[in-house]
C-alpha cells in the first residue's frame, strides 16, 4: 500500500499539504460554493467511482487499483465539504443506527454479506 501512495504522489507530482492548507481549501470549497453546486459536484464525484467500481469488476485487468484510489479521494474530499452543511449530530445518529443494524446481521448470522 505505501508503493501505491509513492506511485500515486510521483504521478500527480503532489506533496503533504499542511493542516491549515487543508483547512482553507476546504473552507473556501464550502463557503464560496453555493450548496446547489457542491451537492452536484459531490454526487459527480460519487457517479465517477460508481463507475470505475462497475467496471472494475466487469473488466478488473483494464481498471488499475490506482484509478479507484483517486476517486475514493474526489469523494472523500467532496463528503467532508458536504457533511458541513448538514447537522452533524443526525449524520452521527444515521451511521449508529446502520452500524447497528450491520451489527444485528452480523450476531445474528441473517446474511453472509451485508
Amino acid at each position: 500500500m505505501i508503493l501505491h501512495t509513492v506511485i500515486l504522489m510521483n504521478v500527480l507530482n503532489i506533496s503533504n499539504m499542511q493542516k491549515d492548507e487543508k483547512q482553507l481549501v476546504y473552507d473556501h470549497l464550502l463557503n464560496e460554493n453555493d450548496k446547489e453546486y457542491n451537492l452536484t459536484k459531490t454526487a459527480e464525484e460519487l457517479q465517477e467511482l460508481a463507475l470505475i467500481l462497475i467496471q472494475k469488476n466487469n473488466k478488473p485487468q483494464q481498471i488499475r487499483d490506482e484509478k479507484i484510489i483517486e476517486e475514493i479521494g474526489d469523494v472523500m474530499i467532496r463528503l467532508k465539504v458536504l457533511k458541513k452543511s448538514y447537522p452533524r449530530e443526525l449524520i452521527s445518529a444515521r451511521i449508529n443506527y446502520k452500524l447497528n443494524k450491520f451489527y444485528t446481521f452480523i450476531k445474528e448470522k441473517k446474511y453472509k454479506n451485508i
